[in-house]
């Protein structure tokens, strides 16, 4: 289930959700980010939770468009793309409320970092070096 604001990046969406659906054995679902109806529904149906927004980051840090804490659960793995800051409201929420694994975006940073070096390099990057310099698990 994808969901996202009615607005102008709407049309983006729907494109995505029509290309996962052509071109994966996934059925993509899109859903206004607004119904929170269909939001609670989904989420308490889903294992993981992914945030794929900007909300949290600068200018909109301290902010998270979780309408609720109560949308979560303490099975649900919940990750957020975003890796500045480390935290973001919806983090700390999910942190709060205790749920099974809560991940910040810089596992994704890392081995989107370490594809580019190797198109660029041909090389493998030196993966647990960069963990320790970037300070991550």
């Amino acid at each position: 289930s994808i969901f996202n604001q009615h607005d102008e990046t709407f049309a983006n969406a729907e494109a995505l959700t029509d290309k996962i659906n052509r071109m994966t054995g996934a059925k993509a679902v899109l859903c206004h980010l607004e119904d929170h109806e269909t939001l609670r529904r989904e989420i308490e149906d889903s294992v993981l939770l992914a945030n794929a927004t900007s909300v949290g980051m600068k200018p909109m840090e301290g902010q998270t468009w979780l309408p609720d804490p109560s949308y979560l659960r303490e099975d649900l793995i919940v990750t957020d793309v975003i890796y500045s800051p480390v935290q973001t409201e919806f983090l700390r929420i999910a942190r709060e409320v205790g749920c099974k694994k809560v991940m910040n975006g810089h596992g994704m940073m890392l081995f989107q970092g370490a594809a580019a070096f190797k198109l660029w390099t041909g090389k493998d990057m030196p993966i647990d070096h960069v963990k320790e310099v970037m300070g991550i698990e």
